[in-house]
């Protein structure tokens, strides 16, 4: 009943071989959870071409801004995509590279990972600036993805059935 006359949403997985590339994809929702107003964050992990692992979770910490809630979102996506590639290695996939190539839409929050110190957002905790580092050591790659070409939008938003072309 609940799906009868909606449209048909199809996902396609394409054939691949061996993948050898991992990706993760972080997006939040600033402000979305109506009773608490805490931020949401979403991402999807990437084996290639295939959609492995996705999550949604609210911040624990109240963002001040759009910029902050994508930050967040991009820690949980990182410490999530080095404990799955972490998974990925001792199943076999062992010629994964060691570097996490993490995926935002946020300009304002690619670029706080790329500075050093917290900068105007001083109320951060210090544990939360340990993205920065993995950015400037190359252990983390991070790379704009336009919204509508962002997967993990899915986790966070509601989105149409024509939004959705990987």
């Amino acid at each position: 009943r609940y799906l009868f006359g909606s449209k048909k949403l199809v996902w396609r997985f394409w054939w691949q071989d061996d993948p050898k590339d991992a990706r993760v994809f972080s997006d939040s929702d600033r402000g979305g959870n109506v009773r608490d107003r805490k931020s949401t964050s979403g991402g999807a992990w990437f084996l290639g071409n295939h959609c492995i692992k996705t999550w949604r979770c609210t911040q624990g910490a109240y963002a001040l801004s759009s910029a902050e809630a994508e930050f967040y979102a991009m820690i949980e996506g990182a410490t999530r995509a080095k404990g799955l590639h972490s998974l990925a290695k001792e199943l076999g996939f062992v010629d994964l590279a060691n570097v996490v190539k993490l995926g935002t839409d946020s300009s304002a929050a690619k670029s706080f990972v790329s500075r050093r110190g917290p900068g105007k957002m001083r109320h951060l905790e210090i544990r939360d600036l340990w993205l920065q580092q993995q950015v400037r050591d190359g252990l983390v790659e991070v790379s704009k993805v336009p919204g509508e070409r962002n997967p993990a939008d899915l986790m966070t938003k509601t989105v149409s059935y024509t939004h959705l072309t990987l």
